[in-house]
């Protein structure tokens, strides 16, 4: 069944907002991928949660969403009998003819999720492309006719390096009109301080106790070096001083905590000076919680 139209970007823009930060733009491509009927491909570094906006969002306003998407993860290793539903056997020993299962493939759903598409060898992606333009999936004497409406493809790769892959990703890439690149326009303390009061409700285990604002700082220091943390590593790193203080049997982080997080992958390049940092980072929030406190009186 197709997703209910009623008020669909709204439904998709309120359900993303329920677990993540700056959702919109994908909110609304989205929206209009499934109004359409469009394939869209969402791109960008990882980390930025593309797969699981992607997974609630199909999970919200298809209404079987175990029967009407198809979920495709792709890699190196696939391979067009895994692309078209797996290989019929029996025709292959009795017949002799090399022939697919399209029934049990993303062609017979209504939708369908491709993870990292152009990680693919070029002969699948060239196969996808030619049934994607025709519509069929035409293999010798095999004809199967493609159902699927709208597909959401998933890479970290860049439009500009699919089309280095080849001549057949970069056909592909035209199959597929909307595009929007998923990452965040800046990486600031505040948008690290959003996502930890979006997240931290779930995580549970101790509280921030203020912490919250000095690990965002730390976190956006390496932003400031070049360095951009995803917010998968940012969340990761919550997790870990949360671990931290519970291993102290504490109910509350406190800066001591935040020591550990040089184990977390990706923040490594804190731990020479983590110290240092950690009491440059308390400043700057303590100076950022003042300001807020004047702005908030000044309005009052």
């Amino acid at each position: 069944m197709r997703p209910v139209q009623e008020s669909l970007y709204s439904r998709i823009l309120s359900r993303l907002e329920r677990d993540f930060i700056k959702s919109q733009d994908l909110a609304r491509v989205l929206a209009l991928a499934l109004q359409s009927g469009k394939n869209v491909l969402l791109w960008g570094p990882g980390g930025h949660g593309k797969s699981e906006m992607v997974e609630a969002v199909m999970a919200e306003v298809v209404e079987d969403f175990l029967n009407e998407v198809h979920v495709l993860s792709f890699g190196e290793g696939m391979d067009e009998a895994t692309l078209w539903g797996g290989l019929d056997f029996r025709a292959l020993e009795e017949e002799k003819v090399l022939r697919y299962h399209p029934e049990s493939s993303f062609l017979a759903k209504e939708y369908a999720v491709f993870e990292e598409l152009f990680d693919a060898p070029a002969s699948v992606l060239l196969a996808l492309k030619d049934t994607l333009t025709s519509g069929w999936l035409r293999k010798g004497a095999q004809r199967f006719k493609k159902s699927t409406r709208t597909i959401v493809a998933l890479t970290n790769k860049d439009p500009s390096e699919i089309k280095d892959l080849g001549p057949a990703a970069s056909a592909l890439v035209e199959r597929f009109p909307l595009q929007l690149k998923v990452d965040w326009s800046s990486y600031e303390s505040t948008d690290y301080v959003e996502l930890f009061e979006k997240v931290e409700p779930r995580l549970g285990g101790p509280s921030l106790n203020g912490m919250g604002r000095i690990l965002a700082e730390l976190i956006s220091k390496m932003a400031e070096q070049g360095d951009a943390i995803s917010p998968r590593t940012a969340i990761h790193a919550l997790g870990a001083v949360k671990a931290a203080a519970e291993l102290r049997d504490s109910q509350q982080v406190e800066k001591v905590d935040l020591l550990d997080l040089r184990f977390v992958d990706g923040l490594e390049g804190l731990a020479d000076s983590l110290k240092e940092e950690l009491d440059k980072a308390a400043e700057r929030a303590a100076a950022e919680s003042r300001v807020v406190a004047a702005e908030r009186k000044l309005a009052a």
